[in-house]
Formats: C-alpha cells, structure tokens, sequence
C-alpha cells in the first residue's frame, strides 16, 4: 500500500469532516509508518484531531523518544493530556514547549489556561498578560483573562478586560456575557442560610435521531439508582418510540425549534407535565454519584460552569418552572443566528445563575477522562466522545 497517498486521502478525508473514514485510512497503515520523527508527528497529530487518542498519544511519545527537543511536539502532547483529564502533565509539556520557544502565543496562552484549570489562578492571569502583551488585540485572550479574573473575584478589573474586548470587537458575544455576568456578580447579596429543598422533577430533551431510545433509558435507570426518590423523570421528545415504562413523556416544548435550542423553551411559563423545581440534564451525561443534593439544592437557578470560555454549560441545570421565563418569551430566530448555542442565551438571560459547587458536575474531556473526581456526581459529554462509545472502563460500568 502507498503510504503518502493513504496519509493524503486521511487528511483529505479529516479536511472534509468524514472522521470515521479518515480513521480507517489511517488504521490501515498504521504498522507500516516509518520510525521517523516527522512522520510519527504528522499521524500522530492527525489522529489526535480525529479523536483517536490511545494510537495519537503512542505515535507522538516516540517521536518524541527520537526529537526530544521538538518544540510543536510538545504542544502536542500538551493538547492530548489537557484533553483527557490530566492538566498536570499537560501544563509539563506546555512549560517546556514554552522553554524551546519563550515568544510563542500559543504557549503561554494554553500554560495559562491549564494554570487555570488546576486553580492556580494567579499564575493563570500572569500567564494570560503575558500572553496579552504579546497580541494586545486577540480577542480570545481577552476572554480567558476576564474568565480567570472572575474566577478570583476581581470584579472591577474582569469588567475592564471584557470592556476592552467589546471595543476591539463590536457585538462580541462572550464579551457581553462576560460584562453580564460581572454585573451580575457585583449585585449580588451574599448568600443566607438555606435549608435543604424538596427534590426536583428530571427532565431530559431527545430531539431527532442524534441519541436513540437508549440514552433515555439509560438516564433514567442512572438517575433511579443514584436518587433516594424524584417526584418524576419527563422526556420532551416528539418520538417516544422504545422508551421504558416510568418514563413521562410530554411534547417538545418549542415548536419550530431544532437540537439545543428546545432548551430555551423549558424555561417557557407553561411547561407542560411539570411543575415546581426542574433538574435539567442532557442526554449524553453520565451518572456518576449520589443526585440528592442535587436534586435538593436549594439554589433557585443553579447551572455548571464553562471551563473554556465566559458563561455556562447547560448540560446540568436546577431552576424552578415558569420563574425564568423570559428566556423564552425574549428568544427569537435572529439570536439562534447569532449565538452559538442555547448556553449562551441562557448566560446573557439569567447572568446573576448560580453555579454548582466545585467539581460535582464535569466535562468529561478536560475533568474526568481518566477517572471522575470522588466529588463528581455527572459528567457531561460534548461532541466525541459519546457514553456509548465507552471512551474508559468506568464508563462501560456506570453508563447503563
């Protein structure tokens, strides 16, 4: 087999989004690629974008055996660990990237992000102006500061690095949310005593044929045996074909409305089948814990945070029916244009959220790919991997 014009059809395949195809390429010659530092790159890193990691990571370890001091390389593997849930060894790789190239961007951007993913957030906006001094108009830079300003509690100056995104860059929308959400934050009364609250209805959205009847079921029989009692699990599907019994089915709530975007409409004042306090979760999550206390919090809108960007994830979300109901009846087809997900609306609409106490709720790729935290209770997937690909062991035991 010609291995140049297999690597061409796999990076043309990977250009054009056919991952499955792209991968079969590759696989194909796998045993045949020389033991050469700019090939073992070259496949590595395409599998890394294709999201195969066992077989990236292999590939870009021995050629790092034979070009140590090969500063992408680096960057690299500081990319595959990031991503599967090891920030320390990632921020390693980025640091020593970062010695064999002192002036690159991208280095310090990504040192300073993974600084701020292990909550060493001083050295994180260190990290971050230094980064800003290098490009002063990088408007995700911008982002990443004010996120970690945030993070630290620094109102005033976070509001002054948002303020300076949107001046560099008109109608930015993480910028907006940024300035929302410190707004919000500088309003806000600090928290009272609260006492536990009765637990919350689960409802999860299936729209389309993206998740089948499986992922449903699953989420349901996860939620049974990590919740002590719920007053009922609803599903907002316009197919309730292969669902198990128990499982409440109600129509979609937005009409018109495609994917995500039905999440807004649970927030609509008539939500059919529901009443009182709502736990949000999406399909693609994994149960990983006790639910109670999130099923009892007693928060009035409780949501994870985002731990790439300003704003929120919405794939855990507590809020009671009906009381945030203006976003839905303020949403509109010209902001599904503008936005790039429900998320968004949600964190421009509701800035003044609340967020779910540290580590009880993770993105799988940067929190729990190797193991989730012993505080975690879900982890949510985004993109690849799915659950039902069972990207580690402990998924193949808990996601049934």
């Amino acid at each position: 087999m010609d291995i140049a014009k297999q690597l061409e059809r796999a990076l043309t395949l990977d250009g054009a989004g056919e991952i499955d195809a792209a991968l079969v390429c590759l696989e194909a010659i796998d045993g045949q690629i020389p033991d050469q530092a700019a090939h073992l790159i070259l496949v590595g890193q395409l599998y890394q974008r294709l999201g195969a990691d066992a077989p990236s990571l292999r590939h870009l370890l021995r050629a790092l055996e034979l070009k140590p001091d090969d500063a992408d390389l680096h960057m690299s593997l500081g990319y595959h660990y990031m991503d599967n849930g090891d920030p320390a060894a990632a921020l390693n790789y980025f640091q020593r990237h970062l010695q064999l190239e002192p002036t690159s961007l991208e280095g310090q951007v990504f040192a300073g992000r993974t600084l701020d993913f292990l909550g060493r957030l001083s050295e994180a906006e260190a990290a971050l102006r230094g980064a800003q001094a290098m490009a002063p108009k990088d408007i995700d830079i911008l982002h990443q500061l004010g996120r970690v300003l945030l993070r630290q509690k620094n109102i005033n100056a976070a509001e002054a690095v948002f303020g300076e995104a949107t001046r560099q860059q008109a109608g930015d929308v993480l910028a907006q949310i940024g300035l929302a959400r410190c707004r919000a934050l500088s309003a806000a009364s600090p928290p009272g005593a609260r006492s536990e609250a009765a637990p919350a209805t689960v409802v999860c959205v299936k729209h389309g044929d993206k998740y089948g009847p499986e992922y449903v079921n699953r989420l349901h029989a996860m939620v049974r045996r990590n919740a002590a009692s719920i007053p009922g699990f609803v599903c907002f599907t316009e197919n309730a074909e292969g669902l198990d019994a128990g499982i409440q089915v109600q129509p979609l709530p937005g009409a018109g409305l495609a994917g995500w975007w039905n999440k807004v409409a649970l927030f609509r004042r008539d939500l059919a089948g529901v009443e009182g306090r709502v736990l949000y979760l999406d399909l693609d999550v994994v149960v990983t814990g006790n639910l109670d206390p999130l099923l009892c919090h007693p928060g009035d809108f409780v949501i994870m945070d985002n731990d790439y960007v300003p704003g929120f994830n919405s794939s855990v979300m507590l809020f009671e029916a009906g009381a945030r109901s203006g976003i839905f009846e303020d949403f509109s087809e010209a902001d599904m244009e503008r936005l790039d997900g429900d998320q968004d609306w949600i964190a421009l609409k509701a800035p003044d959220a609340e967020l779910w106490p540290h580590l009880w709720c993770v993105p799988y790729r940067l929190r729990a790919a190797i193991a989730p935290p012993a505080e975690t209770k879900v982890v949510a997937f985004s993109g690849r991997p799915n659950p039902s690909d069972y990207p580690a062991e402990w998924v193949r035991e808990l996601w049934r």
